[in-house]
């Protein structure tokens, strides 16, 4: 049940615990404290509510979209068994030292550190608590190798849940103001403006603003002017794939022309990934990993953590060490003559892709690098430990800190500018990797989880929130706040008349329950207002902005779709609540006074939600939502759609969707077919169009057998005109006119 009420739920107040004699905690040294934590660790066995596989269950549903994918079971199990140990070093900790006031067990926990913005490296002697400088490094890389050797020396008993680091000359205080945010010089613009007008090449060069020039589809972006890549990209005039081959990459280039569409051109790149594509004026750009032989390499992809093959070798040799490790590769790719494509120029930085953004002619890339060694690496050799850009290490003053814990991870940022691409703009690392990363028109925030978030004596896992700032190629951090609970999935921010608002599920040690919250905070990362205690039991599932409107989907057994108003960021107001059955994993509005949801509901004679479903939904007057309709999908069906919002098709004008679809079909079902070895072709591509209440199917791909078997993650639908492409890695599939809705659409 949701509760939207202020009264604050006591959960130590069922908490059972063995008050045997024990000596204070503060007439022990830290040693002693430690070893007798550990022991009592080791000894107690939890209740079976608290095994990893009963909290493991309640972990289910929290979700993040990352290339395509959602976070695996074993990352689950892993936080199920790291929150398991939690509990019972929290327990034991709490028998040692007291138990908190219910004030304490209440209140949010939310820290702010804050960048002092001189560049001094002293704290701002304005505030009683003192912070460092964010950079934190001055004269050279010291410190950031004593971070990370310390963490690795500590990584086992980390990860288990037995070290909280406390560190007195990092920690994040309470009430720092955070400073101002980075103003670019004044003349920056102008000098973008100048040199916008020709790049490298001598050919003249400007992108056409996102969503505003040209009668063609673009790739669906969570704010209006930050564009996202993908694997399939039009400019109206061409139809651009990138396909995965034996050897690297191949771009194709299709001059679109219904089922006449030819392909013009290609450009194939060797030894790498993609995993997006953009195109800018006669550019395109492609992101990807870098293919490499792994060597001393420690990354974590996903659900899994690769360890390093040789690591005395890769931490004794500054040289090799770097160019062993995994890279993030850009390229920059000529198409002035589309019918020879040629590359430019190409860049790489440290660590595996995690996303990017374009924005007024420059890209962002985000990458993760982790640096694991079994010896210390030597503080002389930064190579071994520092991330790089086109070779060259980080410089140290670009060099910043997310939190306070000790960590080996980093997240790489760069920024290019596409009108003259031959270096990096601007480069940055922050020690403390990232997770989720939401990128507003000024703003860039990164939350993440530390990983001693699960160490004794925290009631919940906590997360790092971190805010940049970004104009013109220019990176600068602003802030850090803690707090509890975990923002899983990029839409569960939007940044509204400068404050942000983000949705949180927050689960408890002590007690085994989620809760969820949504909180507003400033500029400067102190919090605003927030709405707590909503929908005890669920998880977050989906969520959409629109301006002043917070709608978002919980799950547990039903579905409830919230709506909150953020206008008065101090005091949230809850607005309305509709339950349906089943659960949504994408919202997304289809119109002004619409919104549709794509998840899963329960087909007929069944009890599981496991079939694909389409809800249409009306946001009526004081923004109370109701269902119009619903359409369910074929029994036992998946979709792409939570799990990878960009593959979407959305046209709000002409009340379009469009997405990959899958599903299994039973031996007497005569809509079955088989290939040439007998594997049922169950992946299609399905568009729906709104007739009054209802959405009314115009186009699935199974109607046509003489397609190509195309996995649903690569297929992507695209508008030139009054024609629509099914598109796939290797090019056009098909093309279909686009009609009224009254029936199916017909071949191009």
């Amino acid at each position: 049940m949701s509760e939207f009420n202020d009264k604050d739920k006591n959960i130590m107040d069922n908490e059972v615990v063995d008050e045997k004699t024990l000596p204070r905690a503060e007439d022990m040294s830290e040693e002693e404290l430690y070893r007798i934590l550990k022991e009592d660790a080791d000894s107690v066995e939890p209740p079976s509510s608290l095994s990893p596989a009963a909290i493991e269950e309640k972990l289910k549903g929290i979700t993040q979209r990352s290339h395509g994918r959602r976070i695996g079971i074993g990352f689950v199990a892993g936080i199920a068994a790291c929150l398991a140990l939690g509990i019972m070093a929290g327990i034991i900790t709490y028998s040692l030292i007291g138990k908190p006031s219910k004030q304490e067990a209440s209140d949010l926990d939310y820290t702010v550190v804050a960048d002092n913005g001189d560049g001094s490296g002293k704290p701002d002697e304005v505030t009683a608590p003192q912070s460092t400088d964010d950079s934190f490094v001055h004269d050279g890389y010291e410190e950031v190798c004593e971070i990370i050797n310390r963490y690795n020396e500590n990584k086992a008993d980390i990860e288990k849940g037995y070290i909280k680091y406390e560190s007195s000359d990092m920690a994040i205080p309470e009430e720092v103001p955070a400073a101002e945010g980075y103003a670019p010089e004044d003349n920056a613009s102008e000098d973008t403006d100048t040199e916008s007008a020709s790049d490298s090449s001598g050919m003249a060069n400007s992108a056409p603003d996102q969503g505003t020039t040209g009668d063609y589809s673009r790739t669906d972006e969570q704010v209006q002017g930050v564009e996202e890549g993908d694997i399939v990209k039009t400019d109206g005039k061409y139809i651009y794939t990138v396909e995965q081959t034996t050897f690297g990459v191949t771009i194709h280039l299709i001059e679109p022309n219904g089922n006449n569409s030819k392909e013009i051109g290609s450009i194939e790149l060797k030894d790498m990934d993609c995993f997006e594509l953009y195109i800018y004026g006669t550019k395109i750009i492609a992101i990807g990993t870098a293919w490499g032989d792994g060597q001393g390499m420690v990354y974590k992809t996903y659900d899994m953590e690769y360890e390093r093959i040789d690591g005395d070798t890769a931490a004794s040799d500054d040289v090799s060490a770097e160019d062993s490790r995994i890279k993030t590769t850009i390229s920059i790719i000529d198409i002035s003559d589309p019918t020879a494509p040629k590359e430019l120029k190409s860049h790489t930085q440290s660590g595996s892709f995690n996303t990017s953004r374009l924005r007024d002619g420059y890209l962002y890339t985000f990458t993760e690098d982790s640096y694991y060694s079994a010896t210390p690496y030597e503080k002389s050799k930064p190579k071994s430990y520092i991330p790089t850009a086109d070779g060259t290490t980080v410089a140290p003053d670009r060099i910043k800190r997310a939190g306070d814990d000790d960590t080996n991870n980093y997240m790489v940022m760069t920024s290019i500018s596409l009108d003259s691409p031959e270096n990096f703009t601007d480069t940055m690392a922050v020690l403390g990797g990232g997770a989720t990363y939401y990128v507003s028109t000024e703003n860039i925030y990164i939350a993440r989880i530390p990983d001693n978030s699960y160490s004794m004596g925290n009631d919940t896992v906590k997360t790092t929130l971190s805010k940049f700032s970004y104009k013109n190629g220019h990176m600068e951090k602003i802030a850090d706040a803690k707090f509890r609970g975990v923002i899983s999935d990029s839409y569960y921010m939007h940044e509204y008349q400068g404050n942000l608002n983000f949705l949180y599920t927050s689960f408890d040690f002590r007690t085994g329950d989620t809760v969820n919250g949504l909180c507003i905070v400033d500029e400067e990362l102190e919090k605003l207002g927030e709405l707590r205690n909503i929908a005890r039991g669920e998880q977050i599932y989906a969520s959409y902005y629109m301006d002043n409107m917070a709608y978002f989907v919980t799950y547990r057994n039903t579905d409830p779709v919230f709506a909150v108003d953020i206008s008065d960021p101090t005091k949230p107001e809850y607005k309305s609540e509709l339950k349906l059955p089943g659960y949504s994993e994408y919202l997304h509005s289809l119109g002004d006074d619409t919104l549709i949801g794509i998840g899963y509901g329960a087909a007929k004679n069944s009890d599981w939600d496991d079939t694909t479903k389409i809800s249409l939904m009306e946001i009526g007057e004081d923004h109370v939502v109701k269902e119009l309709s619903k359409t369910m999908m074929e029994q036992a069906s998946t979709n792409i759609a939570g799990i990878n919002h960009k593959a979407v098709f959305i046209d709000e004008e002409r009340g379009l969707i469009g997405f990959g679809l899958s599903n299994g079909f039973s031996d007497d079902d005569p809509n079955a077919y088989y290939t040439e070895d007998e594997n049922y072709i169950t992946d299609r591509y399905v568009v729906y169009k709104r007739k009054g209440d209802k959405l009314v199917q115009v186009l699935n791909t199974m109607d046509d057998k003489e397609l190509p078997v195309v996995p649903m993650s690569t297929l992507r639908g695209v508008r030139i005109g009054e024609t629509f492409y099914v598109c796939s890695e290797a090019g056009v599939m098909k093309a279909y006119k686009i009609g009224d809705g009254t029936k199916k659409w017909k071949s191009a």
